[in-house]
């Protein structure tokens, strides 16, 4: 038997709260949840967000219902190793191949792609049954030419396949932009059909409201979105959780630390909003380019000695059950370090209401050069802008928009002028107060 939960939210403020039993599919228990919540509500619902990332890291663990995965790198020469590093990515990928190519992550080729081998593997993967293949090349950060020269000779011999580009998903390590290349394109299917089920159930209350899903990064997408880009909801319940704990405790600023039968965990606030990085390898054990929340897990048998460490740290924050089972760990720690964590009250479940807050976020990773701190200011700027217009364009309430986190990473080995630009933006749930 499993459990859903779920949380009526508005401008910022929880007004219900509910869990639903159901087994199979669920679809029309988790409808009577809804419709129980949404009579709560003081107006028409407006949107329905769903974390759906549990069913998408079992997908991937198990297998079950993902389809076989081709891929190909793009190389200037060829590797010394042929597999991915991550295990649960080579255990994903059924046929891979390297071909030549790839730009450096200035945009400049490092050698010519040649497309005609490319196209041979291709046909090889092909007959051996491959229906969905990935292509990341060195580089595509900087330039995706090689990576769009192949899906578009394989659109011409092959309009059958499936290509997917690893710039598309964005991020600049090979690595990371492969397993996420290949994270989505093993989940396209599946993730189809859990879209459509999601839609029909959130099209059962009036309006019908907008259908939106829970990121790895406390932020929202939309089904359309996660179509696409499925590796955007992993990892997306710690996230909630930290979002909802901190709401439902007061602490927007500090620490957040959630407890279970066995672990605690432990991550931070910023204005409500997790903190996040990229390249974070998560509980599947990959290294992803999107980001997701930075999580620290301790055993719980080490309660008393975090308790002793987190007293001679400055800040308050709020602690909350995130699984059954973890009451009386979360009680213990509060006693022993009030008042610096405040307890989450309510019955409320934190990544229901975590969810219900949510709004879209987006992000850019990018290498620059810049001459001087005004140039680099300029360039820091230009990107805060673009993505704060991709949060808009994504359905992000009108001037709700803000920077989140904007960091500027001087990168010494590849040049005294060279810097890694990481912006994280989002939009409010609630209008900004003015006093």
């Amino acid at each position: 038997m499993n459990r859903a939960h779920g949380a009526l939210a508005h401008e910022g403020q929880v007004l219900a709260a509910g869990t639903e039993a159901f087994t199979g599919r669920g679809g029309r228990q988790l409808s009577a949840l809804l419709k129980r919540l949404a009579a709560s509500s003081p107006s028409i619902v407006d949107s329905v967000t769903w974390d759906v990332s549990a069913l998408l890291e079992r997908a991937l663990r198990r297998g079950a219902g993902v389809q076989p995965v081709g891929a190909i790198r793009v190389l200037p020469r060829a590797p010394r190793q042929c597999g991915h590093p991550f295990e649960l990515i080579r255990s994903l990928i059924t046929w891979s191949a390297t071909v030549t190519g790839g730009h450096d992550i200035f945009g400049a080729e490092m050698a010519p792609l040649d497309i005609e081998d490319a196209l041979a593997k291709v046909a090889a993967a092909y007959a051996e049954g491959i229906r969905t293949l990935t292509v990341t090349a060195t580089g595509a950060s900087g330039s995706a030419e090689h990576e769009q020269a192949i899906a578009g000779r394989v659109a011409e011999e092959f309009p059958d396949l499936r290509v997917c580009l690893s710039h598309e998903v964005g991020g600049l390590g090979l690595v990371e932009r492969e397993a996420t290349n290949v994270v989505n394109a093993t989940l396209l299917d599946f993730c189809e059909d859990l879209v459509d089920r999601c839609e029909r159930i959130t099209a059962t209350l009036d309006g019908p409201p907008g259908c939106w899903f829970a990121t790895g990064d406390g932020g929202r997408v939309s089904a359309r979105r996660l179509r696409s880009v499925p590796a955007r909801g992993v990892a997306a319940t710690a996230a909630a959780a930290l979002r909802g704990a901190a709401l439902l405790a007061e602490r927007p600023d500090g620490p957040v630390v959630l407890t279970g039968p066995k672990e605690i965990l432990v991550g931070e606030v910023r204005a409500g909003w997790p903190r996040v990085e990229s390249d974070l390898l998560g509980e599947l054990g990959v290294r992803l380019v999107a980001p997701q929340a930075a999580i620290t897990v301790r055993p719980a048998a080490t309660a008393d000695a975090f308790a002793a460490q987190l007293r001679e740290q400055e800040g308050a924050g709020a602690v909350g059950v995130l699984d059954e089972g973890g009451e009386e760990l979360a009680e213990r720690l509060h006693r022993k370090l009030r008042p610096v964590l405040s307890p989450v009250r309510g019955a409320a479940d934190l990544c229901a209401v975590g969810a219900a807050v949510s709004e879209p976020t987006a992000w850019l990773d990018l290498v620059v050069t810049a001459d001087s701190a005004e140039d680099l200011q300029r360039r820091q700027t230009m990107l805060e802008g673009q993505a704060l217009s991709l949060v808009a364009a994504s359905g992000g309430r009108p001037d709700r928009e803000r920077v989140i986190r904007s960091v500027a990473t001087p990168l010494a080995f590849l040049g005294r002028d060279v810097y890694r630009l990481w912006v994280y933006v989002g939009s409010r749930p609630e209008p900004e107060r003015r006093p």
